[in-house]
């Protein structure tokens, strides 16, 4: 079940190894402030593609549906993860985790509770953020790089997270490959569309 929540929320998320030099990159941003201000706007949004998630004992991979619409998050596992279908609600308070009939909630308040009743510490105020390719407002940025306007690798409470391409979907440039990596945890997204877009 550990890995299992672990996995849904990162759906965001979040794919392959990071470029070798990616660190070597000239920060170019010209139009950073406009997709800040654009993306953030976008309050409601669907994604979809293929989640693998590994840590130091064990490696699985998933299909991946997830909707937001505001602070309101459904992500849908289907594959080999899990073993079936389950599906994950979270309002960043709470989460609710179904799967084979069972439904179990979880009080995620806050990052202490997460990880004394998961085991867990998850960053589940940022992936909303990050699988748009933004970092997220309420924290302090450790680093960032960029390449023509779009963030290319985030640092942000400790974890890693490196956007290795991004495609057009609508008006809006968004991310399709994804690596959200802190110690021996690794998430891997790719993402083969987004759509349902509304601010």
């Amino acid at each position: 079940m550990r890995v299992l929540v672990f996995t849904c929320l990162l759906g965001a998320s979040l794919l392959v190894t990071s470029c070798a030099d990616i660190s070597k990159k000239t920060p170019r941003v010209p139009n950073w402030n406009q997709r800040v201000e654009q993306l953030s706007a976008l309050t409601r949004w669907s994604a979809s593609g293929k989640l693998a998630i590994r840590t130091q004992t064990q490696s699985e991979t998933a299909s991946l549906d997830w909707q937001q619409d505001g602070h309101n998050t459904h992500i849908l596992l289907t594959g080999p993860l899990g073993l079936g279908a389950t599906s994950i609600d979270s309002d960043r308070s709470t989460l609710q985790v179904s799967r084979d009939g069972d439904t179990r909630i979880f009080d995620i308040s806050s990052a202490a509770t997460s990880e004394a009743t998961i085991g867990w510490d998850l960053p589940l105020q940022e992936l909303p953020f990050w699988i748009r390719g933004l970092p997220y407002p309420r924290v302090s940025i450790e680093g960032q790089v960029f390449e023509l306007g779009l963030l290319l690798q985030l640092q942000q409470q400790g974890w890693t997270i490196t956007y290795e391409n991004y495609a057009l979907f609508d008006h809006f440039t968004l991310p399709t490959r994804v690596t959200i990596e802190r110690n021996d945890t690794r998430a891997r997204l790719i993402i083969r569309n987004w759509s349902d877009f509304s601010s």
